[in-house]
């Protein structure tokens, strides 16, 4: 969000409980007279399961954000969002995995939007595999329809580890 500053935090503590928080200014400054943005994280993961709660104030509007994942054994991981703000609008999202789909894994994803303005759908197709100890491919397509646009795209991801 900031162009400027930022500074952050985050402290694990034992049993799966952490807490982050964040400032980020759009100046060379922390705190100071332009719109600064503040987020606050807490969370809970466990083996198969976590939740997280986020609250972010951007100075103009205001987020809270319920985040929530289950990866039971045998089945694929589930994901979903649900996100609100001030405005009146919002925001969610469901995700799946499949792991062991060939020497990789499979998601599949949607996101919707629904505000006073616009509604917006977003689809998304991945697969993601190994190329070799240290890198890892995901290609992976992806839909998305406003009111008056749709859009279809490719992306290609590649991360590398050392």
């Amino acid at each position: 969000g900031g162009a400027g500053a930022t500074a952050t935090a985050s402290y694990a503590f034992d049993g799966g409980f952490s807490l982050a928080a964040g400032v980020s200014s759009p100046n060379q400054e922390i705190l100071g007279e332009q719109d600064d943005i503040i987020g606050l994280e807490a969370a809970y993961t466990a083996d198969t399961y976590g939740v997280a709660v986020a609250y972010t104030d951007d100075e103009a509007t205001t987020y809270w954000t319920v985040n929530a994942m289950y990866a039971p054994e045998g089945f694929p991981s589930m994901n979903a969002g649900f996100e609100s703000d001030d405005d009146d609008g919002d925001a969610i999202f469901l995700g799946l995995t499949f792991e062991e789909v060939g020497p990789g894994s499979v998601s599949l994803g949607m996101a919707s939007t629904d505000t006073s303005e616009d509604d917006f759908y977003q689809y998304e197709l991945s697969y993601s595999y190994p190329l070799n100890d240290g890198m890892t491919i995901t290609p992976g397509v992806f839909i998305t329809e406003t009111a008056g646009d749709d859009e279809t795209g490719v992306v290609v991801t590649t991360s590398f580890s050392f």
